[in-house]
């Protein structure tokens, strides 16, 4: 079982989850649905220790509780919806932290790390954004250089949260993909926080609507696709 999420109840004050159960038998492509303070966001706090919470979170059979940096040891990836970078780095030299868990401390990054980078760069058509420094660049420019380091990363649980927000319509399209392809090549496990359902009908996997009263995976597939747009669209908040 690559994720198990058992009887979850996390939130300040106010639980945002309650009572959560789902659970991910193999590599799949989930997309986290739902109105603004739903609690999808919370859901990711717990994942990466930035919320207590009740229940229980088993990542690859592992309680969580029970693995203190789950990113060091290559199980857990998080995307954040705002990253913030005030200090002047190139953009290379950003991806390339990616690796931060393969290198002993104070290892230096190698002319392979940064091979491995250019590839990613131009995967992610940005490869003439290497020797930009980072803070210049668009919010949408920046949003797809952290992807690259996440992707760095290799964790088999990725969490993205609204990783398509600042970006047009074609990399929006282009970021989908990419995802589609760590699921289906890299067999990694990606929860992504989206608004973006028109994405949504070529993609593989599961929907889950913090919205709905019971929230649970459900297949991806055109009707519940539609379905869950007309009860976003029509559900008070």
């Amino acid at each position: 079982m690559v994720l198990e999420v058992k009887d979850l109840v996390a939130g300040y004050e106010r639980k945002l989850i309650r009572n959560l159960f789902f659970s991910v038998p193999e590599p799949a492509f989930i997309a986290v649905l739902g109105h603004n303070g739903c609690g999808k966001s919370t859901l990711f706090k717990t994942f990466v220790h930035q919320l207590p919470y009740s229940g229980q979170i088993l990542l690859q059979g592992k309680d969580l509780k029970q693995i203190p940096n789950a990113a060091a040891q290559g199980i857990l990836a998080h995307l954040p919806q705002k990253n913030v970078v005030t200090f002047p780095v190139k953009v290379k030299d950003l991806v390339v932290m990616g690796m931060f868990r393969k290198k002993s401390f104070f290892q230096n990054y190698e002319q392979q790390d940064y091979e491995t980078v250019a590839f990613l760069l131009q995967k992610l058509q940005i490869s003439h954004l290497a020797e930009r420094n980072f803070p210049d660049l668009s919010g949408g420019e920046q949003q797809l250089v952290w992807l690259a380091q996440l992707m760095l990363q290799d964790a088999a649980i990725c969490l993205l949260d609204e990783p398509t927000q600042q970006l047009d319509v074609y990399h929006k399209k282009k970021v989908f993909r990419i995802l589609a392809e760590w699921v289906q090549e890299k067999q990694k496990t990606v929860l992504c926080i989206t608004h973006d359902l028109h994405n949504l009908n070529f993609m593989q996997g599961y929907i889950l609507n913090l919205s709905k009263p019971n929230p649970q995976l459900e297949r991806i597939t055109p009707e519940t696709v539609t379905e869950n747009r007309e009860f976003l669209e029509s559900a008070p908040f």
